[in-house]
């Protein structure tokens, strides 16, 4: 593949809200907009913008919920659109961070496991609409623990014009998928947490035309150093299991929060370990800024995937506050992989 390893430049022409003054309790943003430009070689010249709304909570709640709108283009006739609504309803009872995306983008095929090559070995362009809706509950759950529980409904159609290597038919169809998600979230802040935890665990079993399952295990840790700096640290482990899975549902690094840099897709297998560590700290105005190492590591089977070399990943970042009041960044990172390849992520929100 060609990866994106030259210039990536996000231009913050406008950022057309206001953060809450502090001194003003009555003023609330509303909402944030931040035009992006950037150039990789995977994409040549992508372009597009962000919307973020933010809604006062309702009654009985503590937090603010948001929707944010994401749009893409590039001049290789790419087109992507996002739509990630994230509520808290009935008195913080039930929490529903879903996400939607509908695009149309050449994608890479990568060679499977973590030993293959780093380029691609097949482009292919796929348009494919995917929804994932978990509902988090705390009814029944006492005040003191931090605990949350629900289904959650994951699915996808995809019709490919297929590149020389995928089987015919392999990729293209529908599944959806429903399951449970278990959470223990004791952030300080959401948006930039600087002290507590997170822990995640998630099981979905998918039918269609692909018949599979995937878990998940998510782990969090943060806590204040000095001089306003905080660590974070980060384990993530996923499994796919099937004989019938799609080549985007096998567990792999995403490239945008997990192993930030490579392209998705890249490394995929049935298992996947991820460790993430990241320093933070509040710079200026709007400014903040981080530094973050990260392992990575693939496998069909746990005992496979400890035998191998672990892949690692060093860099630093930069982040624009877009709601101060709320601590919402747009994050830039840049990442050196293996010693040898670089990679640049642009994103809302920090990584994990």
């Amino acid at each position: 593949m060609k990866f994106v390893r030259g210039i990536m430049v996000c231009l913050l022409l406008s950022i057309f809200a206001r953060a809450q003054d502090e001194s003003a309790p009555e003023h609330f943003q509303r909402f944030s907009v931040m035009p992006v430009i950037a150039y990789s070689e995977e994409t040549e010249l992508e372009y597009g913008g962000l919307l973020v709304l933010f809604f006062k909570p309702f009654e009985g709640s503590a937090h603010v919920s948001t929707i944010d709108l994401v749009a893409l283009g590039t001049t290789r006739n790419q087109y992507g659109f996002r739509v990630s609504p994230d509520f808290w309803l009935l008195a913080d009872q039930v929490h529903i961070p879903s996400i939607f995306r509908l695009y149309k983008w050449e994608s890479s095929l990568f060679e499977r496991g973590s030993r293959g090559n780093f380029d691609a070995i097949d482009t292919y362009e796929r348009t494919f609409f995917k929804g994932y809706v978990p509902i988090e509950l705390s009814f029944g759950i006492p005040d003191w623990l931090p605990f949350r529980y629900g289904p959650v409904l994951d699915g996808e159609t995809r019709k490919n014009k297929l590149g020389k290597i995928i089987p015919e038919g392999r990729e293209d169809g529908w599944f959806l998928g429903g399951g449970y998600r278990l959470v223990l979230d004791k952030r300080d802040n959401r948006n930039w947490p600087t002290k507590g935890y997170y822990t995640a665990f998630e099981e979905i079993f998918y039918g269609g035309n692909f018949r599979f399952h995937t878990e998940e295990l998510d782990l969090r840790f943060y806590t204040p150093l000095f001089w306003r700096t905080s660590l974070a640290l980060g384990a993530y482990f996923k499994q796919s299991r099937g004989s019938d899975i799609p080549v985007s549902y096998l567990a792999g690094p995403d490239g945008t929060d997990r192993f930030r840099g490579v392209d998705c897709g890249v490394w995929n297998d049935n298992q996947a370990l991820i460790f993430q560590m990241e320093f933070r700290r509040p710079l200026f105005w709007r400014l903040a800024g981080t530094i973050f190492g990260e392992t990575f590591q693939s496998g069909p089977y746990f005992g496979e995937m400890l035998k191998r070399k672990m892949h690692y990943s060093v860099g630093f970042g930069g982040r624009l506050a877009l709601n101060r009041s709320e601590k919402l960044h747009a994050r830039g990172d840049i990442s050196l992989i293996d010693g040898k390849h670089i990679g640049l992520t642009i994103d809302l929100r920090e990584a994990f």
